[in-house]
Order: structure tokens, then C-alpha cells, then sequence
């Protein structure tokens, strides 16, 4: 499957594909699935825009996500996004030593953790919950596992269709 052109997107979609402006191919391959691309974009409008989770906070998770997943599309797209929520460069590059590496803040390495976890186990073991429990309420707690199981889902769509980067 490769994305769908812009110009080609199913008219049902003309309000998403409006509101994306120049959709990315992620948003071009969904636009195959109009009644997905419906369901989802809600969904993504909350993760990445009306999280209980600070921007830096999101980036963490997604960046921790996609270098678990070797998501190469989504780990481009975030260093990025990253450093515009307030990571340094160094903190990105960091990030793929994961949640034991020096220098993070005991609420960092317990969102590198999360993220570890629920790509490993497919939850958030007994151990990362205590320490995510010290830091986030539970809002923040639902957020930090959507947010991951999202970037998941991304990510198999991203490697299963081997989805090329849009200057590419």
C-alpha cells in the first residue's frame, strides 16, 4: 500500500484533510480508510493536542515508542517536535538509552519506563506504576498509556507498509 495523494483523498475526508493542511504520509496511507481516518483523527487530536501531559512529556513517550518500535518515520518526525516542546538534543539522543541512562528526573525515567513496559509487556508492571503513581494523577496515567498504545499502532502501520519519509 502507498500513501494516498492529497488530491486523491475521498471527499468524506475534506474536513480532516483541511484541518491537517499538508498531511503527512501516515495521514495519506489512514486516508485509504475514510471510517478509520474518522475514529482515529479524535483520537490523535487529543493525544498530541489535550493530553494531561506536558508537551516535553509527550515527546518522551513518543520518542521512547518509536525507538522501541525502530520506527524510523516517527522518530524523524518527533526529534522535531521534540526539541519545539523543550528537549535538548542531548536529551533526545538520550532517549535511546532509555529510562537507566544518567541524568533523567526520577518522572522522566518513570515515563521512559512506561513506555519500556508497555512495549515489553503490553502494560505497566507493578514497579513503574509505583513511581508513575508519585508523579501523575490518574489522568495523566490514562494519558501516558494511550499515548503509547498509539504511537504503537502507528508504528505498525509505519514499518508493515514501510512508509517513506515525505521528502522521499
Amino acid at each position: 500500500m502507498k500513501p494516498l495523494p492529497p488530491d486523491h483523498w475521498p471527499q468524506e475526508l475534506a474536513e480532516i484533510r483541511s484541518f491537517l493542511g499538508k498531511p503527512l504520509n501516515i495521514h495519506n496511507i489512514m486516508a485509504h480508510h475514510p471510517e478509520l481516518m474518522k475514529a482515529w483523527s479524535p483520537f490523535r487530536n487529543h493525544v498530541v493536542g489535550n493530553s494531561s501531559l506536558s508537551p516535553r512529556q509527550r515527546e518522551l513517550l513518543i520518542l521512547r515508542t518509536a525507538c522501541n518500535c525502530q520506527a524510523e518515520y516517527e522518530w524523524k518526525h518527533h526529534v522535531e517536535r521534540g526539541l519545539q516542546a523543550g528537549l535538548k538534543s542531548s536529551e533526545i539522543e538520550r532517549v535511546k538509552l532509555g529510562p537507566g541512562a544518567k541524568g533523567w528526573q526520577a518522572q522522566e525515567a518513570a515515563l521512559l519506563s512506561a513506555a519500556d513496559d508497555c512495549h515489553n509487556g503490553y502494560c505497566i508492571t507493578k514497579k513503574t506504576l509505583k513511581a508513575i503513581n508519585r508523579h501523575f494523577n490518574t489522568q495523566q496515567q490514562l494519558d501516558i498509556t494511550v499515548t503509547v498504545g498509539m504511537y504503537i499502532t502507528l508504528a505498525l502501520i509505519i514499518k508493515t507498509y514501510d512508509l517513506p519519509m515525505e521528502d522521499a
